[in-house]
């Protein structure tokens, strides 16, 4: 697949997912903070691109990038573990960049894994 076929399939996902006119999404919008997603709705785009790319996921750590989906109250008292990780965007270049190589292109802090 040439690398415009791979952006225009990613960029369809994201839009299925999303809601939003392809012709909005660019490389560096981020799923998360310019497409107000989190929980399963990233999750969702993100295996869509797993699987129809065939992208090796044993790297992605979801605590980076977004919450789980729906909140508990006692969260505004007791945070939850991840909400202590360090924030990394995902962007359509890395679900591009996921799909060009077949695996998940994020570095993660070595420090900073699950509890």
């Amino acid at each position: 697949m040439r690398a415009s076929e791979t952006r225009e399939a990613i960029v369809r996902i994201v839009a299925a997912q999303s809601g939003v006119a392809p012709a909005a999404l660019r490389d560096d919008t981020r799923i998360v903070e310019d497409l107000h997603l989190d929980g399963d709705d990233v999750v969702e785009i993100v295996e869509a691109v797993a699987k129809t790319f065939s992208v090796d996921m044993a790297n992605y750590r979801w605590y980076h990038h977004h919450g789980p989906e729906g909140c508990n109250p006692l969260w505004i008292i007791f945070p939850p573990w991840w909400t202590r990780k360090k924030h990394i965007p995902i962007r359509i270049a890395d679900l591009i960049e996921a799909a060009r190589t077949g695996a998940w292109p994020i570095a993660y802090p070595d420090s900073d894994r699950e509890m």
